[in-house]
C-alpha cells in the first residue's frame, strides 16, 4: 500500500503544480483570485489519473467540497481520501 500512497501523492503534487492558480503578491484582487488555488471542480480532473493508479473508478465524493487552499492540504487530505475510500471497497 505505501507504494500506491507514494503513486497517489506524486500524481497530487503534479496535477497542483501544473494546475494550481496561486496569486501573486498581497491578498486577492480580482474575483478569480478569491478562489482557492485547486477548486473542488479542477480537482475533479485528477481522478481520471488517479483511477488508473488504482485501477478503478474513484466517486467524485472523495474531493472535499470548496477546494483546497495549499499543496500539502491537496495531497494529504485527498490521497488519505482515496486510500480510505479503497480500504472501505475491499
Amino acid at each position: 500500500m505505501a507504494s500506491l500512497e507514494n503513486q497517489i501523492k506524486t500524481a497530487l503534487a503534479q496535477f497542483w503544480d501544473e494546475h494550481a492558480l496561486v496569486p501573486d503578491g498581497g491578498g486577492p484582487s480580482t474575483v478569480d483570485e478569491l478562489l482557492e488555488p485547486i477548486e473542488s471542480m479542477t480537482a475533479v480532473e485528477v481522478l481520471a489519473t488517479l483511477d488508473k493508479i488504482v485501477g478503478k473508478k474513484l466517486p467524485n465524493s472523495v474531493i472535499q467540497a470548496g477546494g483546497y487552499k495549499t499543496k500539502e492540504e491537496f495531497v494529504i487530505r485527498l490521497s488519505a481520501r482515496v486510500l480510505s475510500h479503497l480500504a472501505t471497497k475491499k
